[in-house]
């Protein structure tokens, strides 16, 4: 397996892509670890035989989020100029349900991955949160604003800002999360929640889900673009130089130990 690698499962009609890439490291989400995904999602929507889709991560990762070694390397402007970020609006666009299967860590981008899915299967004791203000950037993959969708405004100003966690039982008392339930089952949870949707009618399971998503995103659609935009700007800022720069040097003085 090479760092940037999914695996990729089919259990009959249902898809299961799993990040291997560095999963010790927490399966940082690296350009091209994402571009991988992006490219697995649209393989599985082109191919006839798969119905519903399952993105799962290790047992103890779902994803850390954004390998900051290359965040700390991007300015505002070239994140601007590459779309930086876009992939995972493509992936939120993807025309067959997918399902997250969330087991240890989803924090950042890793929960913002998630919650690009259709539905999140998660582990009881599973952690999720977005804690980027604690290092001076943003979430800017679309977690401020379907955290928002989810949870409401009081829940999402008070996880964004503190930075606070979520255990995966909190996030379904919450309703970010479709189903809690024991680490060691999620994985088969969320394969049994996908049969059962490809065992309906695709037509009907695909117009249900246009309607979901037009009375959902339609008002957040500007709302996305400015995160994005302000998530690529705040690049740029000292803070949040001296924030990444901090955390790697604190990550590598971790690991030499």
């Amino acid at each position: 397996m090479t760092e940037t690698s999914l695996s990729i499962e089919d259990r009959g009609p249902v898809r299961i892509l799993t990040m291997t890439g560095r999963p010790k490291r927490g399966n940082p989400l690296s350009a091209a670890l994402t571009r991988a995904l992006h490219d697995a999602v649209l393989a599985a929507e082109r191919d006839p035989e798969v119905r519903v889709m399952v993105l799962a991560g290790t047992e103890s990762y779902f994803s850390v989020g954004a390998d900051l070694t290359e965040v700390h390397e991007l300015s505002a402007t070239q994140a601007v100029l590459d779309d930086w970020l876009a992939e995972f609006d493509r992936i939120a666009q993807a025309r067959k349900p997918l399902i997250a299967a969330v087991r240890g860590v989803a924090l950042g981008g890793g929960f913002e991955l998630a919650l690009t899915c259709d539905m999140i299967v998660c582990a009881s004791d599973a952690k999720l949160g977005l804690p980027e203000t604690g290092i001076g950037v943003i979430a800017g993959q679309g977690g401020t604003q379907r955290l928002l969708q989810l949870a409401g405004r009081s829940v999402a100003t008070d996880l964004i800002l503190t930075g606070r966690n979520l255990s995966g039982a909190e996030a379904l008392a919450m309703g970010i999360v479709a189903r809690s339930c024991p680490a060691d089952q999620v994985l088969d949870q969320a394969v049994a929640v996908a049969e059962a949707i490809a065992a309906r009618s695709q037509v009907a399971v695909r117009f249900a889900r246009e309607v979901l998503r037009e009375a959902a995103d339609h008002p957040i659609r500007q709302s996305l673009k400015v995160e994005r935009l302000l998530a690529s700007l705040v690049l740029d800022s000292q803070e949040c130089r001296d924030g990444i720069g901090e955390f790697l040097a604190r990550k590598s003085a971790g690991a030499k130990a």
